[in-house]
């Protein structure tokens, strides 16, 4: 790679880098930090790929894409044998693995197109961009992960007006370990707020399943009172059937009780749904730091990837002009490694 090229690098990876650490500090909420972030790595792994290895430029550049895609075929892989193997099988299990398969096969073939683009075989050029289709979400994933690594990073404020704990199914009536841990970290968070000399409402909210004999709001409050908190510090929501209607019942509530709705909130979730809990809030204009708590390791692969792909939901367009800008700098790339 050119030595002008390698410095570029350098300052880009540099400027990346400060202008993610700057947004994740004034509003660690934002998905972008994830994206800044995301660039630096790709510019410093670029550079660090030129300087000690015999790589081809174009190979260099690419690598990042080429090893995101291959991670988020092989998470999605994972996911689907995962849950065959723990619920039987599944055509939304299939298409995963068929996909997953699919990206990981993609990204093989690209690699051996672009090998063929920089030996002067124009038509790779064309194989190159449609093969590398999956670098974009690979990225788009990364860039989440890096971004929920910031987000758990960030120090919440000491001094939230409540504690809301998202809920999650029951079983049979009764608290599952993975909502037993959402519950057990709030009441841990209830704690240190009154050895500080502070009193935050706790308010548990779920609404009722068509398979559950209870709202989870109202499991989950017989939880945390059986656990020591006292029933003047428990609110109950009993309605939300989703992330959102958690949000804005309970602000509902604590307006309802005399509490300022609009103050500062502490949300508490499992370690996976803290990213997109974060991006909700904000989205709805809802001041909250989230919390999150552990879960078992092998749910944690399969239920970050269903987070990952319903947070990108959320942007479709910005999706769609991200891909088709992807493609389009996929082919400069694929054409400029071609002898001229």
């Amino acid at each position: 790679m050119p030595a002008p090229l390698d410095l570029l690098l350098a300052v880009a990876g540099v400027a990346l880098l400060l202008l993610a650490l700057r947004s994740s500090r004034i509003e660690p909420r934002r998905w972008r930090s994830g994206v800044l972030l995301t660039g630096c790595l790709w510019a410093a792994s670029a550079l660090a790929l030129d300087l000690l290895s015999s790589m081809e430029p174009v190979a260099a550049v690419l690598a990042l894409p080429w090893l995101a895609a291959a991670g988020l075929g092989l998470l999605f892989v994972f996911s689907a044998l995962a849950a065959a193997v723990r619920d039987g099988p599944s055509l939304v299990g299939l298409l995963a693995l068929a996909l997953g398969a699919a990206m990981v096969a993609a990204t093989v073939l690209a690699t051996v197109a672009t090998g063929y683009a920089v030996g002067g075989h124009p038509w790779p050029v064309v194989a190159t961009v449609v093969l590398l289709l999956p670098g974009y979400p690979g990225l788009a994933f990364v860039s989440y992960l890096l971004y929920c690594l910031l987000q758990r990073r960030a120090d919440p404020r000491p001094e939230p007006v409540a504690v809301v704990v998202l809920g999650s199914g029951l079983v049979d009536g009764t608290v599952p370990t993975l909502l037993a841990n959402r519950l057990d970290a709030a009441i841990e968070v209830w704690r240190a707020q009154r050895a500080a000399g502070r009193d935050p409402l706790v308010l548990p909210s779920g609404g009722q399943g068509d398979d559950e004999p209870m709202p989870e709001g109202v499991a989950m409050a017989a939880y945390l009172v059986a656990h020591g908190l006292p029933s003047g510090a428990v609110a109950t929501e009993d309605r939300a059937t989703t992330t959102e209607e958690n949000l804005l019942l309970s602000r509902d509530i604590l307006r309802s009780r005399g509490i300022d709705g609009d103050g500062h909130l502490r949300v508490v979730t499992s370690s996976f749904h803290v990213g997109r809990s974060a991006l909700i809030a904000r989205s709805l204009g809802i001041d909250a730091d989230v919390t999150g708590a552990p879960a078992a390791w092998h749910f944690v692969p399969g239920a970050f990837l269903r987070e990952f792909l319903a947070a990108v939901t959320y942007r479709p367009r910005t999706n769609v002009g991200g891909l088709l800008l992807w493609s389009c700098s996929t082919a400069l790339v694929a054409y400029a490694a071609l002898p001229h």
